[in-house]
């Protein structure tokens, strides 16, 4: 029996990947009685006389990273797609179809039996007679039976063969189920790498903000400083000029960033399974660990990395379908059975490459946050410093603040490393588990 390829049930399963998400208006919503209901919302959204209204406020849920992946996993309407999608093929009921085909095998088989037993019976009891019309009636009931009994032996092959048949049969779905199983794992990996990096943005762009109202402050302070100077001739009004519109450029930048924080909250919501009513808070980053760091161990954790990596599988299985076809006389059998093993080693050395790379960039990223860290320390020192000389009046308010500012901005450069560690050791460990970003590992 030829060989069922996976390709294209696979096709058909990753057609989950268009589930409508939660809340989403669908075509068949609009007609009938959906269609009033869409209208009347949409009525409500402009207001009542069609002016542009506010969205509505949307409920609030916060959530950590340690229990991210989980809720994703659970929740995704993709990933739940995906799940039904193994599910139907797991309950695939072979045993069912076999006996359901055995029996179609023996109703034919019975069928020509009595046919056969007929003719049989015609030809034995016309006998032997010389008159030319019946003997045209026995070479054709002869004819005939040889019909029904060629057609027995048929039908008796056929269910002598079922058993290796279904046995083909359950190695070939197991194999579909495997394949596909690997691939859709693969995908749902990339949807929960989406929202881990899509909660790293939100933090980050959080801390923007924290930064840019910082600097907002400051402006306001050299602007009311400068304001004065202008007024007793100490400041020129184009350096007044020049402040205003740093700060309005400040501001602009700070407005940006929020919109961005936001779209990326509802992004995220609805990657956790969320509708677009309710939107996500993330709450703090991981930091990395000592031990975490300690326990790198980078032979170990490359075998580990090589054994799941998605990459090198799919380049096995082209490989092994190369090597069947090339088995089965397909024509350019030997050219792509050499290409997929040249492939297949492409994909081993590339895997290995990438993931020195991962473990060297996790180590960079350590080296970076202790240097960060050093900075802050001795910006600390001078802080100190300038805070006793202020509580001395050796030193204006303007410049006490201005040195808290220096110190908040070396504490800021603490946090992006360690988010930029944390980042690196987290796409380290995805390596680990077969998956790595633009389809490497």
């Amino acid at each position: 029996m030829k060989r069922i390829r996976t390709g294209a049930l696979l096709a058909g399963a990753l057609c989950v990947l268009m589930v409508v998400p939660a809340g989403a208006v669908s075509v068949l919503d609009v007609a009938g009685a959906g269609m009033w209901a869409t209208v009347s919302a949409a009525q409500n959204a402009l207001g009542r006389d069609g002016v542009n209204a506010a969205p509505p406020v949307q409920d609030e849920q916060s959530i950590g990273f340690v229990g991210l992946e989980k809720t994703v996993r659970a929740n995704n309407q993709t990933i739940q797609g995906f799940q039904k999608t193994l599910a139907s093929i797991q309950n695939t009921n072979l045993d069912g179809q076999f006996v359901q085909q055995a029996f179609q095998y023996q109703a034919q088989y019975n069928q020509y039996k009595i046919e056969y037993d007929a003719y049989n019976e015609f030809i034995n009891a016309l006998g032997e007679t010389q008159d030319s019309t019946v003997q045209a009636q026995i070479a054709m009931a002869t004819k005939l039976r040889a019909l029904a009994e060629s057609g027995m032996n048929s039908m008796k092959k056929m269910m002598d063969g079922l058993d290796e048949a279904q046995e083909e049969a359950e190695t070939q779905l197991e194999d579909t189920y495997t394949s596909t199983k690997k691939q859709l794992d693969n995908t749902a990996n990339q949807i929960v790498v989406g929202a881990q990096t899509a909660y790293i943005g939100i933090i980050t762009t959080q801390e923007g903000i924290a930064t840019l109202d910082r600097n907002l402050a400051a402006l306001d302070r050299q602007i009311a400083a400068v304001e004065k100077q202008v007024e007793i001739g100490m400041a020129s009004q184009l350096t007044l000029d020049n402040l205003r519109q740093t700060r309005r450029t400040t501001a602009a930048q700070r407005e940006t960033l929020t919109l961005m924080q936001t779209t990326t909250e509802n992004q995220l919501s609805l990657l956790c399974g969320n509708t677009a009513a309710t939107t996500v808070k993330p709450t703090t980053l991981p930091t990395v660990t000592e031990k975490q760091l300690s326990d790198m161990n980078y032979e170990e954790d490359l075998k580990k990395a090589m054994d799941n990596s998605y990459s090198i599988w799919s380049a096995q299985e082209q490989a092994r379908e190369a090597s069947n076809d090339y088995a089965d006389g397909v024509a350019a059998g030997v050219d792509s059975y050499e290409a997929a093993k040249l492939n297949l080693e492409y994909a081993k050395e590339s895997a290995e490459n990438t993931f020195r790379q991962l473990y060297l960039d996790v180590q960079d990223k350590k080296r970076l946050l202790d240097e960060a860290k050093a900075a802050y320390d001795t910006e600390k020192k001078n802080f100190d410093v300038d805070a006793l000389q202020y509580e001395r009046g050796m030193i204006s308010q303007l410049d006490y603040l201005t040195a808290q500012d220096d110190l908040a901005a070396k504490q800021d450069a603490v946090n992006t490393a360690e988010h930029d560690l944390f980042t690196a050791y987290n796409t380290y460990d995805w390596a680990k588990r077969g998956y790595m970003a633009g389809g490497a590992m």
